[in-house]
């Protein structure tokens, strides 16, 4: 096969991911994509197709059983110094949030969506993050820190 061929069908399962998001497909997407770069180096392998389509699945398996633990845990954001929740820290409300409409708070740096169970939470206000659901923060305006050294 030739090089693009291998390209394509690398980039093709590479946007397959997208469909199904299991962490396997693009290991066989980056395969492909090696095959192709190795054809590239070594012409002797463009009339090899056999030996081709052994290279892919020798390097897609090793990729697959070697790395995909870990790319799960990075795609997860559960890395080694992440705190996945941020329970307990605190964040700065940029807008209001109110128990029927969401407002947002500064957090390490960038803003995100946050909720408030039973409580108004004006904007400027410092609240103790108490859960992380998908992108959506659960905060109190209560200083849970202060409440417990007492």
């Amino acid at each position: 096969m030739d090089v693009a061929v291998w390209a394509v069908i690398g980039g093709a399962l590479l946007l397959a991911e997208f469909a199904m998001p299991e962490l396997v497909v693009i290991f066989f997407g980056l395969g492909a994509l090696l095959n192709a770069f190795l054809l590239a180096l070594i012409p002797g392998l463009r009339g090899n197709i056999p030996l081709q389509i052994v290279l892919w699945g020798a390097t897609s398996g090793t990729a697959l059983a070697l790395l995909r633990r870990y790319a799960a845990r990075w795609f997860r954001g559960e890395g080694p110094d992440t705190q996945p929740t941020g329970a307990g820290e605190t964040a700065q409300v940029v807008e209001a949030i109110t128990p029927e409409k969401p407002g947002r708070i500064r957090y390490r740096g960038t803003t995100w969506q946050a909720t408030a169970v039973r409580e108004t939470i004006p904007a400027g206000r410092i609240v103790t993050i108490l859960e992380k659901e998908n992108l959506t923060y659960l905060v109190t305006g209560e200083n849970l820190l202060d409440n417990n050294q007492s």
